[in-house]
């Protein structure tokens, strides 16, 4: 076996991305774009891992962390609910005892404050950045801005959003209106009458293909004189010379690195010394045999935690949180319920055209992994997105990017630092 070096042009920096999913992708891009000879790695084709089955939000809306002493207390009865859509693995409970730990102190209002204040530092420079990649690779046209409805069972419910977290959103700068039951039919006329109302969000964006973005993507990468190594990585060494990737068939020298493989980052960031509390949250999908025109937007039932998501294919169903390792069975009952809630949604019986589960990589605060290693400077993080992965990911790329140029990064990356779990 030898080593396989990359000779860059000029001075570009020889960088490797460990990780083709929307996050890797836009950080290849960006750095592509930046001048470096990018190679890009992973064991399965781009976009085919968690990237592929997202609900297809650009979620802008999303600035206040998951992270309250109020959530908290729920729990315990959300967990012994097979109605909730949130569940628990027993054997994965193990595991979770890290993360739990870092919850609890995540919880306390001053980190509640800061982690407010990031995600929204984060969220305000997003849509630029998206701009500049669907610009730089001609994807405009797989994103629609038609804005996205999240709808509540029960007028009390809807009241208490409307004091409490909608108003927080609010504050944080982001724009929505409060729509009655008829304003949302008047909106979306397939929609069967399950709701109270709810919140319309007018500048939320959606990918009608989550797949053929990051395949376009890739291919722009490509185009543009990119390498792709499908290959796993199973072994990094870096020290003050070069980062040392050893695959299976060869071994691959670099100047830098960038690990940005979800869930499957935790044991990469291990053997760089840090330890995340990164856990696999299951999310699931189907998609429904209905014409993608049965709804305009993407729409939210709140209180079951999913969404319904006009797609090119037929309407996405997607959400649910469950806790479990990535490669354990599916659980056909997330699935079961998520076709029910869907039929009531639309009050008819659909058909299940196809059906997906994949793990979200999630952090303890809310808050994504962004920065270079303090004991290994050749190495910078990005993964832990949790929900937001295509939301966040042309600004996490943006980000990376400075940091391997060594350039001023457009926010403080402190509070997303790989490090603040020690």
């Amino acid at each position: 076996m030898s080593d396989h070096p990359i000779q860059p042009a000029g001075n570009a920096r020889q960088v490797a991305v460990i990780g083709a999913g929307i996050i890797g992708l836009c950080s290849a891009l960006w750095l592509q774009r930046a001048g470096h000879r990018v190679t890009l790695i992973d064991q399965a084709q781009p976009g085919l891992g968690t990237s592929f089955g997202n609900a297809g939000l650009f979620a802008d809306y999303a600035r206040l962390p998951f992270t309250s002493f109020s959530l908290l207390c729920k729990m315990p009865a959300m967990l012994l609910d097979a109605q909730s859509p949130v569940s628990v693995q027993p054997s994965y409970l193990p595991q979770l005892m890290p993360y739990g730990w870092h919850f609890f102190k995540a919880c306390f209002p001053s980190r509640y404050r800061r982690g407010k204040q990031a995600l929204t530092a984060l969220q305000e420079l997003a849509p630029a950045a998206d701009r500049s990649l669907l610009a730089l690779t001609g994807t405009e046209s797989l994103v629609q801005s038609h804005g996205c409805l999240g709808l509540f069972s029960s007028v009390e419910g809807f009241a208490q959003a409307r004091t409490q977290g909608l108003q927080e959103r609010r504050e944080q700068g982001v724009e929505l209106e409060f729509l009655s039951a008829a304003q949302v039919q008047q909106l979306e006329p397939s929609l069967n009458g399950f709701h109270a109302g709810g919140v319309y969000y007018p500048k939320t964006r959606h990918t009608i293909s989550p797949v053929a973005l990051s395949r376009a993507l890739f291919a722009h990468f490509c185009d543009q004189g990119g390498r792709f190594v499908q290959q796993k990585v199973d072994s990094i060494h870096a020290d003050t010379d070069a980062v040392v990737l050893r695959c299976a068939l060869q071994r691959l020298r670099f100047d830098r690195l960038v690990i940005a493989t979800g869930a499957a980052s935790k044991a990469l960031a291990n053997q760089c010394g840090v330890r995340v509390p990164l856990v696999s949250e299951r999310g699931y999908h189907l998609t429904l045999d209905l014409p993608s025109d049965t709804l305009t937007r993407p729409v939210g039932w709140l209180d079951q935690g999913i969404f319904l998501t006009p797609m090119s294919d037929g309407i996405r169903v997607a959400g649910t949180a469950e806790f479990a390792a990535c490669q354990a069975p599916p659980d056909e009952r997330r699935s079961a319920l998520m076709h029910t809630h869907a039929d009531r949604m639309l009050g008819r019986h659909t058909q299940v055209k196809s059906s997906w589960m994949g793990s979200r990589p999630s952090t303890p605060d809310s808050l994504p992994v962004i920065g270079t290693l303090k004991a290994q400077p050749r190495v910078t993080l990005a993964f832990g997105h949790g929900h937001l992965g295509l939301t966040l990911a042309a600004i996490t790329g943006k980000l990376v990017s400075q940091l391997i140029s060594d350039q001023p990064t457009d926010i403080d990356l402190a509070p997303f630092a790989p490090e603040r779990f020690s």
